[in-house]
C-alpha cells in the first residue's frame, strides 16, 4: 500500500510494500521515493494520462477504482489487483492485493539485473505482455519469437500501456461515473 498528497507526492509506503520491494530486488527505498511524484516513476505519455484521469475521477466520484494488473519477476507471474481509494484532503491510497501467484521457468528477458544491449522492447506495465509489431503476447513468446534463448545482450524494457489494458482502465473509469458527470471528464 502507498498514498499520494492532493499533488501526487508519494508521501507514504507500508511495510508490506517495502518488503515486496527488498525482495525483488527493486531500488525502491523509503529514501528513494517518499516526498516524490508519481508522476517520476512513470515515464510512458499514454500510461500517464490513464493514471491521471484515473485519480481525477477518484477524487472527484469517491468511489474506488479497481485494475488488474501483473507484477512479474522472470520466475513468477503474479496475477494482482489495485484498489484506488480517495482519502481526507484530496489524498489517494493504493492497496493492492494478490489475487494468485504461478511460477514459471525463468525469464531472463524479466530481469532487471540482466545486460542490456540499445534495442528496446515495449512491456506493458499493467499485465506485463510483450509489444511485437503491435501485437501484445507474453514474454515467452516473445523470447521464442525474437530467438533470445541464447543472446549475448537482451534488449532494455520501455514501459507503456496495451490496448487490452487501456480498454479496461477505461471501463472502471466509466464505471463510477455519477450522475452529471460528463464523458469528457471520464
Amino acid at each position: 500500500m502507498y498514498r499520494l498528497d492532493a499533488q501526487d507526492r508519494i508521501v507514504h509506503v507500508n511495510r508490506a510494500w517495502l518488503s515486496f520491494a527488498a525482495e525483488n530486488e527493486t531500488a525502491l527505498t523509503p529514501e528513494a521515493v517518499l516526498d516524490r511524484p508519481l508522476w517520476d516513476f512513470i515515464a510512458d505519455k499514454e500510461t500517464r494520462q490513464v493514471y491521471r484521469m484515473i485519480l481525477t475521477r477518484v477524487r472527484s466520484s469517491g468511489k474506488e477504482v479497481y485494475i488488474p494488473f501483473r507484477c512479474d519477476s522472470p520466475g513468477i507471474r503474479r496475477f494482482m489487483e489495485m484498489e484506488i481509494a480517495r482519502l481526507p484532503e484530496g489524498a489517494v491510497e493504493f492497496r493492492c492485493r494478490l489475487i494468485r501467484a504461478e511460477k514459471r521457468l525463468p525469464i531472463a528477458l524479466l530481469d532487471p539485473a540482466a545486460d542490456r544491449s540499445d534495442e528496446l522492447l515495449q512491456i506493458c506495465g499493467w499485465c506485463k505482455r510483450i509489444n511485437l509489431d503491435g501485437g501484445w503476447v507474453e514474454a515467452e513468446e516473445a523470447v521464442k519469437r525474437l530467438d533470445l534463448f541464447g543472446a549475448e545482450r537482451l534488449p532494455g524494457l520501455t514501459h507503456g500501456i496495451c490496448p487490452d489494458c487501456h480498454a479496461t482502465a477505461m471501463r472502471e473509469i466509466e464505471r463510477t461515473r455519477g450522475e452529471g458527470d460528463s464523458p469528457a471528464e471520464a
